[in-house]
């Protein structure tokens, strides 16, 4: 049969297939959004309940065909949570208070006096969501090739996969845990990082214990488990430090920047104005400097 053939042969009408694919629905936009979908929130809810099943998993090429891969779950997770974190950023949120504290002691220096602590909170924050998931993603993933407690015989990737595993239930508890911090007050600060951390010892314990009851003995799973969880403690806190380190010598340079456009940019007098309640004003400064005053 000659190719015209075969084209004259192949049906032309498309709209059956159409018509029999699968509309999206809120699975698909979530999808989109977060990367999230059902199948993500059942790997979430049995890495809570029966850590075991998603460990298990984990060591087949396609995850059983049941599970979403977790290093994609985790990021998700930490998208979400960063977003959130810019929402609930709230005006007398410890977070806001305690940048602009750090700016207002700042603004007693002489060469940050022009400052205005609260636009450099906000570009503080702004910065702090923006690259905290990529830092903390990136300390954990460096982490992640550092842990050894699987089993003999796994490999590399294998071992990525269930460390990621093992830091979902704690990274989606945190996700609720992140109300609280970005409305917590200075005097509940103490109150919400005691929660926070032992929140974190207990989930993260907790799961790697469960989760390897399948392939080692008590003994093993409980000093495993131990040691997971304070290797994530010191990762969480070595990350945290770096990020809020990196935004403070960002919004520094922001700052010092500011004050040299308005020491650069600004004019002088050189004579009396005709109406002496005339406010003459200097060409326009950065967005972290202080306003002027009109009084003289």
């Amino acid at each position: 049969m000659s190719g015209e053939d075969v084209a004259r042969v192949a049906p032309t009408d498309t709209s059956a297939t159409q018509t029999s694919r699968k509309r999206p629905g809120l699975d698909a936009l979530a999808e989109d959004v977060f990367g999230l979908n059902i199948r993500g929130l059942k790997t979430i809810w049995h890495l809570i309940v029966d850590p075991k099943k998603v460990f298990t998993a984990a060591r087949d090429a396609d995850w059983n065909h049941q599970y979403t891969p977790s290093i994609r779950l985790y990021f998700s997770i930490l998208a979400v949570i960063a977003f959130f974190q810019f929402v609930w950023a709230g005006e007398h949120s410890y977070t806001r208070e305690a940048f602009i504290s750090i700016f207002e002691q700042l603004r007693e220096q002489e060469v940050f006096g022009a400052l205005d602590p609260t636009a450099a909170a906000n570009e503080a924050i702004e910065l702090f969501v923006l690259i905290s998931p990529f830092v903390v993603g990136g300390f954990m993933l460096i982490t992640s090739l550092c842990v050894f407690i699987w089993g003999k015989g796994t490999n590399l990737t294998t071992r990525i996969r269930l460390f990621f595993a093992a830091l979902i239930p704690y990274t989606f508890v945190s996700l609720f845990l992140s109300t609280a911090t970005s409305y917590a007050n200075t005097d509940q600060t103490a109150l919400v990082a005691i929660a926070a951390f032992g929140t974190m010892v207990i989930v993260n314990w907790g799961t790697i214990y469960r989760g390897l009851s399948g392939f080692q003995s008590g003994a093993h799973r409980f000093w495993k488990a131990t040691l997971f969880t304070f290797t994530v403690v010191f990762a969480t806190i070595v990350s945290g430090t770096f990020t809020q380190i990196a935004v403070g010598i960002w919004t520094g340079a922001m700052i010092v920047r500011a004050d040299q456009d308005q020491s650069s940019t600004g004019e002088v007098l050189t004579e009396p104005p005709h109406d002496p309640d005339e406010a003459v004003e200097s060409a326009p400064r950065g967005k972290l400097a202080r306003p002027q005053s009109n009084d003289t």
